[in-house]
């Protein structure tokens, strides 16, 4: 799957916290760009709009995630879209990124889901799993939306389940190692070409080092991600979780890879957990992020904006273990966008995602805030107007020359992710005798957790 990305190489839009107030004293996406737009394409799109849809009066609910430049943008392209089509009003349903799951995962179970919803890739899994027939199959509204622009192998890969096309991804994002130089300088910090983890452990110690105050990392219970499932994929080029639904690694490896997590914690070279979790789901938000306090974080590249560094901002290779086979370092959509089968007016919401994905107004008012766009249009289109965002672009870039194997959708569901994460938040706040019991209570939660989910497939 990953192979099949090297068409959409570039940025991956951020998701900084602004205010709804501040979209809207904000210049339009055309005038940001110093474009006139193509009037032409306009009408024709107005046209295709108008004989496509309803004409009477819709209201569309939209949710998603994400900070201020997301919800800027979005609400930008909203604007744009009504005034273009003044039959249909979106209401916009827009926070953070925690408890998003928690509150669709009710809404969908009620039947009180939006319209349009933002989506992970990997909580598709589950949700396909619970009702295959959640989300409208997108490739029954051709005569809408196009989808041409849209990499098939990439479509087919991450977004079709069943044999339907249940989504459609806003972009490509791929795991991001983002430093401060300022305070990788200030602390006597060198990397080469290529980093390892005892790298980055050796040297992500001496800022804590030269400065009590101040951390290597700044990240939250993402650890589990970033640091601890990556290393284990390094380790044994294996997955999580098998084809079978039994745990892909022994006790001896996830201890391993628990002790290392432990060491960065226990040496400080991430940020105390205690103070991490305040700002859960949305490490970008810590005061001291932006306050040269923290010198780099472990995430995705589609919130690589998420800083005010200047020319201090550099994007670094992933770190690795010595002849790994693989990277680990996962390429995949940034999100997806679906539609729920429970819309009252399919046609508009399908028109809401054409405007958003192949009409030059849309493209421009959401810029690369949910990574860069996904057609070839839309690509070409934010690089003529410079709008890809420069670390995100290199992150992907880096990512694209040695790309981890593609995950399984099973790894990918929140039970698995819940379960390991558990174990390693208790661990790092030393409930555990030894990275080797951690490891041990690992193994043994997921493998019943495991069965429990394989039951429920059958």
């Amino acid at each position: 799957a990953a192979a099949m990305l090297t068409g959409m190489i570039g940025g991956c839009g951020g998701t900084g916290q602004e205010t709804e107030e501040s979209a809207a004293s904000q210049p339009s996406a055309a005038e940001e760009a110093g474009a006139e737009g193509d009037g032409a394409g306009t009408e024709q799109a107005k046209e295709e709009g108008q004989a496509a849809g309803s004409g009477e009066e819709v209201t569309l609910r939209f949710s998603w995630w994400g900070g201020d430049s997301r919800h800027e943008a979005t609400l930008a392209c909203i604007e744009a879209f009504e005034a273009l089509y003044p039959n249909i009003t979106i209401e916009a349903e827009y926070g953070g990124f925690d408890g998003y799951q928690d509150k669709l995962s009710a809404a969908l179970s009620g039947g009180t889901e939006a319209d349009i919803i933002q989506m992970d890739q990997p909580w598709m899994a589950t949700y396909m799993s619970q009702n295959p027939d959640f989300f409208l199959d997108i490739s029954q509204y051709e005569d809408i939306i196009d989808l041409s622009g849209f990499s098939q192998d990439f479509l087919d890969d991450f977004c079709v389940y069943n044999d339907k096309l249940v989504s459609l991804p806003t972009g490509n994002n791929a795991l991001n190692f983002l430093a401060n130089q300022a305070v990788l300088d200030e602390a006597g910090i060198e990397f080469g070409d290529t980093i390892t983890w005892d790298d980055f452990y050796e040297q992500g110690k001496k800022v804590n080092e030269a400065d009590p105050e101040k951390y290597f990392v700044n990240m939250d219970s993402g650890i589990f991600y970033y640091v601890t499932k990556i290393y284990l994929m390094q380790l044994t080029d294996r997955q999580l979780i098998n084809e079978d639904y039994t745990v892909g690694y022994t006790v001896d490896e996830m201890e391993e890879a628990f002790a290392y997590t432990k060491k960065l914690y226990d040496d400080k070279v991430i940020l105390p957990l205690e103070e991490s979790m305040i700002f859960s789901g949305a490490p970008q938000d810590n005061p001291g992020w932006n306050n040269n306090m923290y010198g780099s974080w472990l995430n995705w590249s589609s919130i690589a904006d998420q800083q005010q560094w200047g020319e201090n901002a550099v994007t670094l290779p992933y770190p690795g273990l010595e002849g790994a086979q693989n990277s680990g370092v996962i390429v995949r959509p940034a999100q997806l966008m679906v539609i729920s089968s429970n819309c009252s007016h399919p046609e508009e919401a399908m028109l809401f995602l054409d405007f958003m994905f192949n009409q030059d107004e849309g493209i421009l008012a959401l810029k690369d805030s949910r990574s860069i766009p996904p057609t070839e249009h839309g690509r070409a289109l934010l690089e003529e107007n410079g709008m890809i965002n420069a670390q995100a672009s290199q992150a992907v870039e880096l990512a694209m020359q040695n790309p981890g194997t593609p995950e399984l959708d099973v790894a990918n569901t929140t039970e698995v992710s819940n379960t390991f994460n558990s174990v390693l938040e208790k661990m790092i706040y030393g409930e555990y005798d030894s990275p080797r019991a951690a490891a041990e209570d690992a193994y043994n939660l997921m493998t019943s957790m495991l069965e429990t989910v394989k039951a429920d497939q059958q």
